[in-house]
């Protein structure tokens, strides 16, 4: 962790001290929404790539979740804005020259979040002062964002603090990798914190990932420490036995998500 990465992530967690060990929340609806027409959109996955498809997605995918999920975190209370300089994002994302390069990056991915109806700009007073960033609802409904109730049609995940400290910042972490660590979120819940599958087709429909993204995030999570990978399930059907199992996987204990006992 760099210098001001450091203080950056020190810096969000102040600005979120009520929820202190909660971690960052987002709504289920981010994998997987309806639209005002009633058609399937999966949210998260469209993040990925620079047009509305489900590529694998290069940094500017990555990026681009990043940062989204961690307006979610730094400015979950209040109006869920945030009138934060582009520099510090850039910091907190550990991105390179936060003072220069990594705010143009930061400035050009919030007007892309902006197109795709997740946050709202408001621009400052005068010219160059710091715009306003409003939080939008993760179904890209362009609703104004709300904190998320934990009740039936409003379910949500949360991502641990640690994550931003240790794992967001590494150059490691691809944009499948990340990906695949917010899905993992949620069937860690689903599998009660217990082994997990990812089935292709499940996958695919369920979240709107492509088969090279599923695999390609499993195994960046795999070589990052992130998921363990427990070996091959043999499962059975009424009459024979599958020719080829799961690979079951784990969720390393100090990127799950907070326990319940924190909320």
């Amino acid at each position: 962790m760099s210098h001001a990465q450091k203080r950056a992530f020190e810096a969000a967690k102040v600005a979120q001290q009520r929820r202190e060990g909660r971690g960052g929340p987002f709504r289920d609806a981010f994998f997987k929404s309806r639209d005002a027409a009633g058609i399937v959109t999966h949210p998260l996955a469209s993040l990925l790539s620079n047009s509305s498809g489900t590529g694998g997605g290069g940094r500017g995918g990555k990026t681009r979740v990043l940062l989204y999920i961690s307006l979610l975190w730094v400015a979950g209370g209040g109006e869920h804005t945030s009138h934060r300089p582009a520099s510090f994002w850039a910091a907190l994302l550990d991105l390179e020259n936060p003072d220069g390069a990594g705010s143009r990056v930061i400035r050009s991915t919030w007007k892309e979040l902006e197109k795709r109806s997740l946050v709202a700009t408001e621009p400052g007073a005068a010219s160059g002062d710091v715009p306003t960033i409003r939080a939008l609802r993760e179904d890209r409904s362009g609703e104004k964002y709300t904190i998320p109730t934990g009740q039936r049609g409003d379910t949500y995940r949360r991502i641990p603090e640690l994550a931003w400290r240790i794992l967001f910042p590494s150059p490691d972490l691809s944009g499948p990798g990340l990906v695949m660590y917010l899905i993992s979120l949620r069937t860690h819940g689903q599998a009660n914190g217990g082994e997990m599958t990812f089935p292709r087709n499940y996958i695919s429909t369920e979240y709107g990932i492509s088969d090279s993204t599923r695999k390609a995030g499993l195994r960046n999570l795999v070589e990052n420490g992130v998921l363990i990978h427990e070996g091959i399930s043999k499962e059975t059907g009424a009459t024979t036995t599958r020719l080829r199992g799961r690979n079951i996987y784990t969720l390393t204990p100090n990127l799950a998500p907070p326990s319940p006992g924190s909320e």
